[in-house]
């Protein structure tokens, strides 16, 4: 397997554990929901070892608040401003999504960030 359809499967997987995620949060399912950050770190550091967070960024312009909000907490050491951008724009929505997309770039905007 070449590396672009490896960076491309590991992005696939991520989104759907975004998904996943965004539905454990709903359904107040906390160990669901940890079972799928533990998922996405797996993704993410691996399509970082595989060279893929410049298409990993295109996931911020994703119809998906779960996903782009998740690609946006997940790549903002990497492109902070976009991810800000990104964030900024999904805080604005109503319910549990927009909430934590504040909740987020407050952190960041507050130097909270961790360190990763």
């Amino acid at each position: 397997m070449q590396q672009q359809e490896r960076i491309a499967k590991l992005i696939n997987w991520f989104v759907k554990a975004a998904v996943r995620h965004a539905e454990a949060i709903e359904a107040m399912d906390e160990e669901g929901a940890m079972v799928q950050v533990h998922e996405l770190d797996r993704f993410y550091a691996a399509i970082k070892r595989e060279r893929g967070v410049e298409l990993f960024l295109t996931l911020l312009e994703s119809d998906d608040a779960a996903v782009a909000g998740m690609a946006a907490v997940y790549a903002m050491r990497q492109a902070p401003n976009r991810c800000a951008y990104t964030l900024a724009k999904i805080a604005k929505l109503p319910g549990l999504m927009g909430f934590r997309a504040q909740v987020a770039l407050e952190r960041w905007e507050s130097g909270e960030w961790p360190n990763e």
